[in-house]
């Protein structure tokens, strides 16, 4: 507790293998924060993970480099919340299901603006409506990417196109 995250990822962790480039860690298991180099600084407390979007968790952390989707994260991360939900609140239960649906369509190629702001509006009921802590922070690494990777959704949604080139979007036109 306390250790800043520039000191676990390259100190204790060993760094990006490959020399590849940080692009973002995330921390407290699959309903943590996905949180950017911007906050590498930062000390891993309660706190300061709760400040930037994330949670302590189960103490788990994953690191990403540029050839990490940060949509295609959310996605991951979202799927195993959803099949973890207990079924008993709405919110989690059908909500969860609603927002894989949506980054789907994301990461397909298939969304639009509306797409995204049908997302951060789900992420909200689902964030403060569900009964438990999974449903309540299940929205946390879809809130997070937006919050600092809004530019990767956009993309997938205006350019057809993956920054990270992880998502295999096809083009309207020729289908590959």
């Amino acid at each position: 507790m306390g250790t800043v995250l520039r000191d676990i990822v390259f100190d204790i962790g060993g760094g990006i293998p490959g020399g590849g480039r940080f692009k973002a860690v995330q921390t407290g298991g699959p309903s943590g924060g996905c949180i950017p180099e911007q906050f590498l600084d930062m000390p891993v407390d309660y706190e300061s993970l709760a400040k930037v979007g994330s949670i302590m968790g189960s103490g788990g952390m994953i690191i990403m480099d540029h050839t990490s989707c940060m949509v295609d994260v959310a996605k991951f991360f979202m799927e195993f919340c959803m099949s973890e939900s207990c079924g008993k609140c709405v919110p989690c239960r059908v909500g969860t299901g609603q927002m894989y649906d949506i980054l789907c369509k994301i990461t397909e190629g298939n969304a639009s603006a509306a797409d995204i702001t049908m997302l951060e509006d789900l992420s909200d009921l689902v964030k403060n409506t569900s009964l438990c802590g999974l449903g309540q922070t299940s929205p946390n690494p879809v809130l997070s990417t937006l919050r600092y990777f809004r530019d990767e959704y956009m993309a997938h949604v205006e350019d057809k196109s993956c920054p990270a080139g992880a998502c295999k979007i096809q083009s309207p036109v020729t289908g590959r």
